[in-house]
């Protein structure tokens, strides 16, 4: 499969990266202090770009992303906290709706509102992007302050969120669209995510 690209080379870019260290948790609303291993969040983005086929021209948006970090948001939120990828995800959201109506519109010719609504709704929803992270394996780079989701023997209470509801797909796609530009992520979404969400829309895929 094709691998698309923010801008630069991948291997111009590693070459550029292997020289800096990515800091895995600077969101727009504050710096936050993580105690997880710079180094190894880079890694791990790393290795979840080859996942996702598209190379990050700036690989903090992937670790802006995959982050299960709650920062306080007064007056917003679930006890003034949030995620902080949910902004992120809130974006990545919106492009994605737009990418798939406008497919379903221009290429399937589906013309009404009603039968647009319902065909997005059955390929873009919660329970669709829960089984794509589970069964793809990408889950696995989620992170939090302590560890990744894949870490083994890890107390309960210090574990990575992992629920229907979480927002990290989406999140992805806002790290894309955000490292390169709409049209990039659109030819993104159709080669990679469009065809995933059509497969895993079955119940018990994987």
């Amino acid at each position: 499969m094709e691998y698309l690209d923010g801008g630069m080379g991948f291997w111009a870019k590693a070459g550029i990266i292997s020289a800096c260290v990515v800091i895995g948790a600077a969101i727009e609303t504050g710096t936050i202090w993580i105690l997880m291993e710079k180094k190894r969040i880079e890694k791990e983005m790393r290795e979840l770009e080859l996942k996702i086929h598209y190379h990050y021209n700036d690989i903090s948006w992937l670790s802006k992303a995959m982050g299960s970090i709650k920062i306080e948001v007064e007056g917003q939120g679930k006890n003034g906290t949030e995620y902080a990828n949910e902004g992120l995800a809130t974006v990545g959201d919106t492009v994605l709706k737009s990418v798939i109506a406008d497919k379903l519109y221009r290429t399937d010719n589906i013309r009404t509102k009603g039968g647009i609504t319902a065909a997005k709704s059955d390929l873009e929803n919660n329970a669709t992007m829960h089984r794509i992270m589970l069964g793809a394996g990408l889950i696995d780079f989620s992170y939090n302050d302590l560890h990744f989701y894949k870490d083994d023997n890890i107390p309960e209470h210090e574990k990575v969120v992992c629920k229907e509801h979480d927002p990290y797909l989406e999140a992805i796609v806002g790290a894309v669209y955000y490292d390169s530009n709409y049209d990039t992520t659109k030819r993104w979404i159709l080669k990679w995510l469009l065809p995933l969400l059509e497969r895993y829309k079955q119940e018990n895929l994987w």
